[in-house]
């Protein structure tokens, strides 16, 4: 073989592996920063759980329903919580992913969030989801919100739960990459 052809050769080895570990830095980059909003669709069983918002949805309180909530924040475009609302919380606001905002999660009883088939808003495709996380329900006139061990923890306000909270209206839930209001 000739230089110049052992050359190329050479060039052609080291470009092929920088593209490898370009490829490599990429996919480690993704799987760290999560998917984004918008780029992958739902599984069937997290949008039968949350459908997307639909003003013309008029389905009773205690059902989850489509419609945005009137008087939250989703359509004013701050992410910042409600000040001073006062009285019961009767339903769950989706404020992320992007995808579901305005979803409305109706409070008749007891509702539980996990990647497990059996919970009542079930997203396997969340990896920072427990397979049965959290859960809020009712308790007399209170809604109550427990994180059920989860690995990543429940957060209401920012602030990491370690014991069953009240919620008010106005508090931000979060479970893995899903953002509630209380509303």
């Amino acid at each position: 073989m000739t230089d110049s052809l052992l050359n190329i050769l050479k060039y052609s080895l080291l470009g092929l592996l920088y593209l490898f570990f370009a490829r490599v830095l990429w996919a480690v980059w993704s799987e760290v920063s999560g998917p984004r909003p918008g780029t992958a669709p739902m599984p069937a069983s997290a949008r039968a759980a949350m459908p997307p918002a639909s003003p013309a949805s008029t389905a009773s309180p205690d059902a989850t329903t489509g419609a945005p909530a009137p008087g939250s924040q989703s359509g004013r475009g701050s992410s910042r919580p409600a000040k001073g609302k006062r009285g019961k919380v009767g339903r769950l606001v989706v404020l992320e992913p992007k995808v579901r905002k305005g979803a409305v999660i109706g409070l008749a009883n007891e509702v539980t969030f996990g990647r497990a088939p059996g919970c009542t808003i079930s997203v396997p495709d969340d990896t920072f989801i427990s397979q049965v996380h959290s859960r809020i329900f009712r308790d007399a006139d209170d809604v109550i919100v427990e994180d059920l061990t989860s690995t990543n923890g429940t957060y209401v306000n920012g602030n990491r739960i370690t014991m069953s909270q009240i919620l008010r209206r106005g508090d931000r839930i979060q479970i893995g990459s899903i953002v509630l209001e209380a509303d």
